[in-house]
């Protein structure tokens, strides 16, 4: 995984993956967790590829327990480079199918970094909204719509986790009330996942919720 040469480094950190699958394995690396999410980030920063994605969400669902000090980090690095892969689209037009299917692929391991911290860790969310605010937006939008129900859950993962709903995250409502009304299409298979989200507005700021401007006409 240290190699120069970029190809040597992805098919090492696949097959350290590949071991995961022994319980013997995955605690001989449990101590080194930290170096190796750092050199699959610095890969990642490297190569845009489908099989390193799989391989981190792999990664994050087996330490699922460990994953907290790394949580900022993870997703800052997955929204920049899911941002990265959904303004490259068009391209080049042979690639445009491959590159959505990283770039949701990246918007999966977002939600699972999300869901391996929920209730926990609170003082997180705040700098975990900033990251994640573009790659949600684009979630909204019809150049990120096969990641619109992962977007969607991130925002409910967020909002969830915390005793207050900040102005960010009113802006998501917002978005997602647009689209709704814009009949865009976007969230034409995700109403009930676009629920999800606007419960939790409602139940963690229902005086905001009422008085919100798009209730008001």
């Amino acid at each position: 995984m240290y190699s120069n040469h970029i190809a040597v480094k992805v098919d090492a950190a696949l097959a350290l993956t590949e071991l995961l699958e022994h319980d013997a394995a995955v605690e001989f690396i449990r101590p080194g967790l930290g170096n190796i999410l750092k050199v699959f980030l610095k890969i990642m920063d490297e190569i845009d590829f489908e099989d390193l994605v799989k391989a981190l969400r792999r990664i994050v669902d087996v330490y699922e327990d460990d994953i907290a000090p790394y949580a900022i980090s993870l997703c800052q690095k997955l929204s920049e480079a899911h941002i990265r892969l959904i303004n490259s689209k068009g391209e080049y037009e042979n690639q445009d199918s491959e590159t959505s299917l990283t770039a949701d692929g990246l918007m999966t391991a977002i939600r699972r970094v999300l869901n391996s911290i929920s209730g926990k860790f609170v003082e997180l969310y705040p700098q975990l909204e900033e990251i994640l605010e573009n790659s949600i937006i684009i979630c909204l939008t019809e150049a990120g719509e096969t990641s619109t129900d992962e977007g969607l859950t991130c925002i409910a993962e967020l909002i969830y986790n915390q005793n207050h709903v900040s102005q960010r995250m009113w802006q998501h409502f917002g978005r997602i009330i647009e689209t709704y009304l814009g009949d865009s299409g976007v969230l034409d298979d995700y109403i009930g996942a676009a629920s999800v989200p606007l419960i939790n507005f409602m139940v963690k700021a229902p005086q905001e919720f009422k008085m919100a401007p798009y209730f008001n006409g």
